[in-house]
């Protein structure tokens, strides 16, 4: 790619041409419209805003917005239907107007030889349109237009060639693309690692090194819950790596998350000390950045963990936080998860008649969320107290069943059931 144009191969194609021969083109690419058609109101849009970049002389610019129109008409299903067509035209004045703006501050750049801003305008245009999943098709060209000119300009190791990493990256998690994300979050660690490089985010100035192992805090735990089924030491693996990544981010919110996640994993292991310290963490910077949904659901685990080490006193001063938290909101998740909790541990102490009655509270509150896991599994609790004898084992097939069409156990709790049969003796 020539370094001094902003079509990428694959993108856009060269055009040549001038200003009238542009405006034929677009004119050519709309199909023949009558004078009451809604659509018509789109011409006098686009080629104003080509005519404005072109006439300005922002050619590169002029001919990328052109592909792009022309790419709707192409792709986008015609309709009659006047409420569709103005909902389009207003998302198309939306995207068509940002484009303009951005396109003309990155040519401008461009010929003023300011090859970092050019850059970070045309990753701004890629992260505009992560959001809408209909057009992130756009946003991918966008960041590979932005690599092509960090190779053209000589900018890849630069803090800019480290931010088009990190975007790329953001956006390659969003599409399940795991380990390419996670390469190039681990070659901006890299560049990123040693240097005090700031990144807007928001309204204000974050060091992108945080940033970096945020996302790979993310990327981490994805590669994890991916193996979490097929192999136990890849699972653990990169649940680690994502938890020594939260904790070098900095970053509150993150380092609440992955302590609840790691601590679910050590109590699981039994780890309990370890994972009370992580839950710990958890509740105690929850508290602190008022995140009310982790302080709540920190000190639910509590609860479970500190019911398993025999300390009742910690366990009920931990259930009135959460009772507190909840006391105004009775369909909330958090309330729905103490449900669960308390309700398992009736059953553990042979109270059947209490612990089906806040399973079937517990149950309606996931309805309302529409947490199918949740619901299967308090189905699956309630039906194991009424299996007995012989029937177990068909219970048991009727579960294994469910799974198959769907992730039904992505809650371990879930196969908790198969453990428990008449005589006493695990399932397995």
């Amino acid at each position: 790619m020539s370094s001094t144009s902003l079509v990428r191969p694959g993108l856009t194609t060269a055009i040549v041409g001038h200003l009238p021969a542009i405006k034929s083109r677009l004119r050519k690419k709309v199909a023949q419209l009558t004078f009451v058609d809604v659509r018509r109101a789109r011409l006098p849009l686009y080629e104003a805003l080509v005519s404005d970049l072109y006439e300005s002389g922002y050619i590169n610019a002029a001919y990328l917005l052109l592909e792009l129109i022309e790419f709707e008409h192409d792709h986008v299903p015609q309709t009659s239907d006047p409420a569709i067509e103005r909902k389009r035209l207003k998302n198309s004045k939306k995207h068509l107007m940002f484009l303009f703006e951005s396109l003309r501050d990155a040519e401008g750049c461009m010929k003023e030889q300011q090859y970092e801003m050019e850059v970070e305008h045309l990753l701004k245009v890629g992260r505009w349109f992560l959001a809408d999943v209909q057009k992130r098709w756009l946003g991918r060209q966008f960041f590979l237009i932005s690599f092509d000119r960090c190779r053209d300009t000589h900018l890849e190791e630069s803090r800019v060639g480290a931010v088009a990493k990190h975007d790329y990256a953001m956006f390659l998690l969003t599409m399940g693309q795991f380990k390419e994300a996670t390469e190039l979050l681990e070659s901006a660690r890299s560049q990123a690692v040693r240097q005090n490089w700031t990144v807007d985010i928001g309204d204000s100035k974050k060091l992108l090194i945080n940033e970096i192992y945020g996302q790979l805090f993310l990327a981490y735990s994805l590669m994890s819950e991916h193996f979490k089924k097929t192999n136990s030491h890849m699972y653990e693996h990169f649940l680690r790596l994502s938890h020594e990544c939260a904790i070098q981010s900095n970053l509150d919110q993150v380092i609440c998350e992955s302590c609840m996640q790691f601590g679910d994993f050590l109590l699981e292991m039994r780890s309990f000390d370890e994972a009370l310290e992580n839950f710990q963490q958890a509740s105690k910077k929850a508290k602190r950045i008022k995140a009310k949904d982790i302080y709540c659901k920190s000190n639910v685990r509590m609860v479970a963990l500190y019911s398993r080490m025999n300390e009742p006193c910690m366990r009920d001063n931990s259930r009135e936080i959460v009772q507190n938290l909840t006391a105004d909101d009775k369909k909330s998740e958090c309330y729905a998860e103490l449900l669960l909790l308390t309700s398992e541990m009736y059953l553990e102490n042979g109270r059947t008649a209490e612990a089906i009655e806040g399973l079937r509270e517990a149950l309606e509150i996931y309805k309302h969320l529409r947490n199918e896991a949740k619901i299967m599994q308090i189905c699956c609790l309630e039906a194991s107290v009424s299996t007995t004898g012989s029937t177990f084992g068909q219970f048991v097939d009727m579960v294994r069943d469910a799974e198959c069409y769907g992730p039904v156990s992505e809650n371990q709790s879930l196969f908790k059931l198969l453990r428990w049969t008449t005589d006493g003796e695990p399932f397995w």
